[in-house]
């Protein structure tokens, strides 16, 4: 009888875990970054007022073609964080790069310095373009 105290004590713990998963759950749809296909991520950035276009890949890379409208600051430059920094909060930002990853990382870091919305292009500018969207040259 000793071992049915614990026991219950621990099936009354495992009771209690989807009440906490619950809440972080709720945490994570409040999260100010939206993934979303190239279709989805043109029509978005189109409709939304003072929408900001940011390529975050390599000058090299921006040079080779963009997507109309983007500014460029590479995510790989060490003053990377000073230039979001400079950059209005309050805006929408749409942000890109080559396949996903670095703006991903970019869009968590402006997360942590207060930006209020950022976009991410999911598989970056190589899905834009296989899906034959409008590409540019800076």
């Amino acid at each position: 009888m000793k071992n049915w105290i614990p026991f219950r004590f621990l099936l009354g713990l495992l009771l209690l875990m989807p009440g906490c998963t619950s809440t972080e759950k709720k945490e994570a749809s409040e999260n100010k970054i939206v993934d979303l296909a190239p279709d989805d991520f043109k029509s978005a950035l189109a409709s939304t007022p003072d929408a900001v276009l940011v390529d975050v890949r390599t000058p090299d890379e921006f040079s080779e073609g963009i997507i109309e409208g983007a500014i460029n600051i590479d995510f790989k430059d060490p003053s990377f964080g000073e230039k979001i920094n400079a950059l209005d909060k309050s805006k929408p930002y749409f942000v890109y790069c080559l396949s996903g990853k670095r703006s991903g990382d970019a869009a968590k870091q402006m997360d942590s310095v207060g930006f209020k919305s950022i976009y991410l292009l999911k598989g970056g500018y190589k899905d834009w373009k296989n899906a034959g969207l409008e590409t540019a040259r800076p």
